[in-house]
């Protein structure tokens, strides 16, 4: 995919372009996509919101306070202790500190977590998430690493005929939930729904 700068003069009809074109290299629903960035971001890159009890956080695992203090290598945010890998947290630039804030933090159109860009491969920083081209690349690779690991994230076997609304309930909610017949996050997905009838 070309490479593509933000800037302040970019309109919504060229972020559409770009996240139609990664929804297109990623084989993945253009409307979907373009909904995704719309409720979640509401087409604002430089959208972000710290999520403290996010607890998904690649090269860190929560611990107690007893564990805390026998174990050099921990960091205290907000009274929760985790503990890190120094030889991961070597991978990523900035302290273990900023990095385990950051991958708490949802970034930029997609809003996709930090921990979440780590996961797929993402080594920069992770602020370059608010970067449209960098967000619908990481957003969308991920989004297609969702389905082709349905059963990670509760979604449908692959080969059964499934809709939108399947990927952007386990987009929001981590993974697909549903009770008595309905998502657990049904409001969600019915914004993303209607929001979806305009890329159509």
């Amino acid at each position: 995919m070309p490479s593509t700068q933000w800037n302040q003069s970019m309109r919504k009809r060229e972020l559409t372009d770009i996240a139609s074109g990664a929804a297109k290299f990623y084989d993945l629903d253009r409307a979907l996509v373009c909904a995704l960035c719309e409720v979640e971001s509401g087409w604002n890159p430089w959208a972000v919101r710290h999520e403290t009890g996010y607890r998904w956080i690649i090269g860190f695992h929560k611990m107690t306070l007893a564990e805390a203090y026998s174990d050099i290598s921990f960091i205290d945010v907000d009274e929760n202790w985790w503990a890190f890998e120094p030889q991961v947290i070597n991978e990523f630039p900035g302290s273990a500190q900023t990095e385990l804030l950051m991958q708490q933090t949802s970034w930029g159109l997609l809003q996709i977590m930090g921990a979440t860009a780590r996961e797929r491969g993402f080594r920069g920083w992770l602020t370059e998430l608010c970067d449209p081209q960098v967000n619908l690349e990481w957003g969308c690779r991920h989004l297609r690493w969702m389905l082709d690991h349905n059963n990670a994230y509760g979604l449908p076997d692959p080969y059964r005929p499934t809709g939108p609304e399947d990927l952007a309930a386990a987009w929001n909610w981590g993974s697909r939930v549903v009770v008595d017949g309905k998502y657990a996050n049904e409001d969600y997905v019915k914004r993303v729904r209607k929001a979806m009838e305009g890329y159509q």
